[in-house]
């Protein structure tokens, strides 16, 4: 495979079917690989993801401009997936992106937290016209100049490692995840809902509380 390209797939071709947890398990590794935690042992000497052949890597780990790819890459999951399915893949990779490269806080999170929320704002404004070439600029327009972002960055590099990050051009693992992969249905494997009876349907309990 050609650096620079990822492998495609058979529209026709059966999906395989993985959980929201470990798609996002998945992406946020492919993520970190890119964001230089690769060079910092974290392949274990196993070979690259195709993600992390089609993305210039770092050369050394940045929290910062994987909060900026985080959000470039995973502003395409609500436009692909069901809402049931988006939210819970959105949930999970909010809760497991500040572990996933070695931090103790929500720094991490919070960052691309504030990224999308402000793409959110803007494609109300633009009514979801944006084309996914366009998301990255969009984002840094919206994200606005270093000294007016400045209150929310966690550090003076943040925002320059940022923009790095969204000048990456078009996000593309999620709509290359839809072509081989699709949800499977996690709900069919929790127990039914019942009711529980209340203890007010107890009627000494009901005398006693009235007294």
């Amino acid at each position: 495979m050609a650096k620079g390209t990822l492998p495609s797939a058979p529209q026709d071709a059966a999906k395989t079917l993985v959980s929201p947890q470990e798609a996002a398990d998945w992406f946020l590794t492919d993520m970190a690989e890119v964001s230089g935690y690769a060079v910092a042992d974290w392949t274990d000497g196993k070979l690259l993801s195709a993600y992390a052949t089609f993305r210039p890597i770092l050369t050394a780990p940045d929290p910062w401009y994987f909060a900026g790819i985080v959000a470039l890459e995973g502003c395409k999951i609500c436009d692909l997936f069901p809402r049931e399915y988006s939210d819970e893949v959105l949930r999970e990779v909010f809760a497991r992106m500040d572990r996933v490269v070695g931090r103790d806080d929500d720094k991490v999170s919070k960052l691309t937290l504030l990224i999308l929320g402000r793409l959110g704002m803007g494609a109300l404004i633009m009514h979801r016209k944006v084309p996914d070439i366009l998301l990255g600029k969009v984002m840094m327009i919206l994200l606005g100049s270093a000294t007016a972002a400045a209150p929310h960055m966690p550090t003076d590099a943040a925002h320059e490692q940022i923009r790095a990050a969204l000048k990456l051009g078009e996000p593309v693992w999620w709509s290359m995840f839809n072509r081989r992969y699709d949800f499977k249905d996690t709900r069919k494997d929790e127990p039914p809902a019942r009711l529980v009876p209340s203890v007010y349907a107890n009627d000494a309990f009901v005398a006693q509380a009235a007294e």
